[in-house]
């Protein structure tokens, strides 16, 4: 059916949403032929480019693609303004989800490449980076030989530790010795580490020009142990300003690349797109040249003017190779689509010329642009990208690596297949220079990839020789579909560095300076937070009893014990910080005094929630009910549901509680009623586990025409409905979290999971606010859930629901 405007509507249970990669197709047929075997994507003669959804609306999908990409596979576009002119309007495409191979085919290479049996060393007389640093560089450049290769010791300290139990790591173990993989790790990458790192530290702590933040005593030892260790895992719970370290971290490794070679570069990357862009503005605020690898589409706009695709596209070389393929592979299409017009002779013979000429062109311009690329990743000082985009082709080129098909290529030309080894590495980068090594590489967001994945950026240019892993093991894990449960039960859903963390014992790191900040611990070691430990504690014991399991220590000192914590937060109120401190970090995360007076409540919030302790930033609204939950796809959930909510997995088995919603809507409306602009608060999150509750609240927040009407004078203040999931690694002024679960079984799904009720309490900086049914989640037998009953009854900020049950 057609719009007014001739426009035809998208079918209403579409499945496209932002950031989704797709695969488009030719269909030579037409409509009819759209189910038919030869328009499929997989067919052996169909053509395809994969893209990136940008946006969606009722009648259309923005997406991107590699420039050149769609006029090379299926001729201009009907709105193309290039010399080669505008296509055919009547092309018909078919677009399908689709799941790239690209990030399994990287995983399994990288465990290849960790397993497969070093090399058998070769003597030689020349010197070698990192085993002599006065080289002479002409003999460097001479020689163009692989210079640096993955230190053994890394490949060692994961492998070696892989499948240890409990009992193995904590007594001695006959599979490894984790305390001499622990003393060889922290041995320095190079001989002049821990020269330059002291270089560093005396700049950082001499701060000039107010270049960095200014770094307590847990931050210096981590970035000090980080600069002059062959690994070191760094454990940045909420608001420790673990981007800051990393970035602090990248500027020290730069140092030490400009002193050893002009080919090192700094490595850096994350878990996601949106970590990876966090990474490149902090190391980019420092005065360094960063590089940012990865789709176009998944990088922030704000940085594409530091892309690799940006710096290619500014080459001029290569801008004209792909605009000649692009004009090549056009012809040859259009010759085709107009073979039969010719006679048949003369037709193949122009055919296979243009061919040929496409070919050529294609190829021209590939090689164009890794010489672009190459140049770009020259100059820069850090290369950022997400873990999967380390074997980036372009990058791997500079780095002198070969792909499978160029290996297999150059066998076929002759090169003996006993030589694999060596013809894997160039011995010249594209551009014609010595290739590019990355000695030095850094994880952000560790603990949030699953194993394979964390192994890309270490084995991908076979040159790490400093590993340095950034991330909380106490928030969410990897995602693996496969464990339905929630509980970890798959050895994906474990991270790397969960893993060392866990196996390796404290490391011994040279001794730094004391830290003399000032702590705000009333609310930690208040009555009511120590007798939530308690109950944590209890409730583990007796469920131990109750399976016939020998109790396992739950906390943060066993448990990552490889890793330094960095201890001090600056995100949260000392009264927002202290349950989550107390037992999800052992109450070893501490919180700076002066956030005491900045963080303070809300005004509007707390005339809604007196508390006899003014200063408490915590409140719990009890809903009750015992009944509150649906299951199912609501009416409103399809109605107004984001794409991405309803590819969540979650299908049908989704909850909601509309009275919570109703309670979080009428809360907004009273706050802003008592609120001016110099009162309200920036920013609010509202927190919730499940998406048909993210859909719901969504869904009253734009059909409330009051709170419309109140939000039009106070427009600075942002409102963000999102799930736990989509919330790690941010912050709200306000959050307010709705729990959902409401029945009398004491059923609480997987809010059982303590990780993602650690995230979902510590977002918010001046007010956290849990909109719940306290009867429900005080009788799940959960021990965590348990607990914040309890505290938040001692504390004394429990509050009943406003909305009465038959609104």
């Amino acid at each position: 059916m057609e719009a007014s405007d001739g426009t035809t509507p998208l079918p209403v249970n579409h499945k496209f949403s932002t950031n989704d990669v797709i695969l488009i197709t030719l269909q030579p047929g037409g409509s009819g032929d759209f189910f038919g075997t030869a328009s499929l994507p997989n067919h052996k003669d169909a053509t395809s480019v994969e893209a990136r959804v940008l946006n969606t609306g009722p009648t259309y999908i923005d997406v991107a693609m590699l420039g050149g990409a769609f006029e090379s596979a299926f001729g201009p576009a009907p709105n193309n303004s290039s010399p080669s002119g505008r296509g055919d309007p009547r092309i018909r495409l078919r677009a399908d989800r689709f799941f790239s191979n690209v990030p399994y085919l990287r995983m399994v290479s990288a465990l290849g490449k960790l397993t497969s049996l070093p090399d058998r060393p070769v003597a030689s007389t020349k010197p070698r980076i990192g085993e002599e640093d006065k080289a002479n560089p002409k003999e460097r450049e001479a020689n163009h030989g692989p210079k640096i290769q993955l230190d053994p010791v890394i490949r060692d300290a994961i492998i070696s530790t892989y499948g240890l139990s409990d009992d193995d790591i904590w007594r001695q173990s006959n599979n490894c010795d984790v305390h001499d993989i622990a003393k060889r790790i922290s041995s320095a990458p190079f001989p002049k580490s821990v020269f330059l790192a002291n270089q560093v530290l005396g700049f950082i702590q001499s701060n000039p020009g107010n270049l960095f933040r200014t770094f307590n005593g847990p931050q210096l030892k981590a970035i000090g142990a980080a600069l002059t260790r062959k690994m070191t895992m760094i454990h940045g719970p909420p608001g420790t300003g673990k981007t800051s370290v990393a970035g602090a971290i990248a500027f020290g490794f730069v140092h030490q690349c400009r002193n050893l070679s002009p080919e090192m570069k700094v490595l850096a990357c994350a878990f996601s797109n949106v970590g990876a862009d966090n990474l490149a503005e902090e190391i980019k605020s420092l005065g360094l040249k960063v590089i940012r690898v990865g789709k176009a589409s998944g990088v922030s706009e704000a940085l594409w003017d530091i892309t690799l695709d940006a710096a290619i596209d500014r080459d001029p070389e290569a801008r004209k190779a792909l605009q000649d393929a692009a004009t090549a592979t056009a012809n040859l299409r259009m010759a085709q689509q107009h073979k039969s017009s010719a006679g048949r002779g003369n037709s193949a013979s122009a055919n296979n010329y243009k061919r040929d000429t496409a070919t050529t062109a294609v190829k021209a311009a590939i090689e164009a642009c890794r010489v672009a690329a190459t140049r770009a990743l020259r100059e820069a000082d850090v290369i950022v990208s997400t873990s999967i985009g380390a074997a980036d082709a372009r990058l791997l080129a500079a780095c002198g690596i070969k792909t499978e098909e160029e290996l297999e290529e150059a066998i076929s030309l002759g090169s003996p297949a006993s030589k694999k080894t060596e013809a894997l590495r160039n011995v010249l980068a594209p551009d014609g220079l010595p290739a590019l090594t990355l000695p030095f590489t850094i994880v952000d967001e560790a603990c949030q990839s699953v194993e394979p994945g964390n192994l890309i950026p270490i084995t991908a240019s076979d040159s790490c020789r400093a590993l340095v892993l950034l991330g909380d093991p106490c928030q969410l894990p990897p995602t693996v579909k496969t464990d339905t449960s929630g509980t970890g039960s798959s050895p994906l859903s474990q991270s790397l560095m969960t893993r060392l963390a866990y196996a390796l014992p404290q490391p011994v790191i040279m001794s730094g300076q004391s830290d003399s900040t000032i702590k705000d611990e009333t609310f930690l070691n208040a009555k009511p937070t120590r007798q939530a430990v308690s109950l944590v504690n209890y409730m583990s014991k007796i469920t131990a009893a109750e399976n016939n399991q020998i109790e396992v220590s739950s906390s943060y000192r066993k448990k990552f014990s490889g890793s330094l914590l960095l201890s001090l937060q600056y995100r949260m109120h000392p009264s927002i910080s202290a349950f989550p401190s107390a037992v999800f970090y052992d109450g070893m995360l501490s919180t700076p005094s002066f956030l005491s007076s900045m963080r303070t409540f809300p005004r509007g919030l707390a005339k809604m929630f007196p508390c006899e302790d003014g200063s408490l930033g915590v409140r719990f609204v009890d809903v009750g009910g015992r009944s509150n939950e649906r299951r199912g796809q609501s009416e409103a959930r399809a109605l107004t549901e984001s794409r991405a909510l309803s590819n969540s997995g979650e299908g049908v088995s989704s909850y909601s509680n509309e009275a919570e919603a109703k309670e979080i809507i009428e809360m907004l409306k009273t706050l802003f009623r008592q609120s001016t602009a110099a009162t309200v608060p920036n920013s609010i999150g509202i927190v919730t586990p499940y998406s048909a509750q993210v859909a719901l609240i969504l869904s009253k927040l734009a059909a409330d025409k009051e709170l419309a009407e109140l939000r039009r004078f106070l427009p600075n203040t942002s409102i963000e409905v999102k799930s736990v999931d989509a919330y790690q690694g941010r912050e709200r002024d306000i959050i307010i979290v709705s729990c959902v679960r409401s029945n009398r079984n004491g059923r609480i799904g997987f809010l059982t999971d303590w990780r993602r009720m650690n995230v979902a309490l510590t977002r918010a900086k001046t007010g956290l606010i849990i909109v719940g049914d306290r009867s429900t989640l005080n009788a799940c037998g959960d021990k965590h859930w348990g607990a914040l009953v309890k505290w938040c009854d001692g504390v004394g900020c429990v509050f009943p629901s406003s909305v009465k049950p038959q609104d």
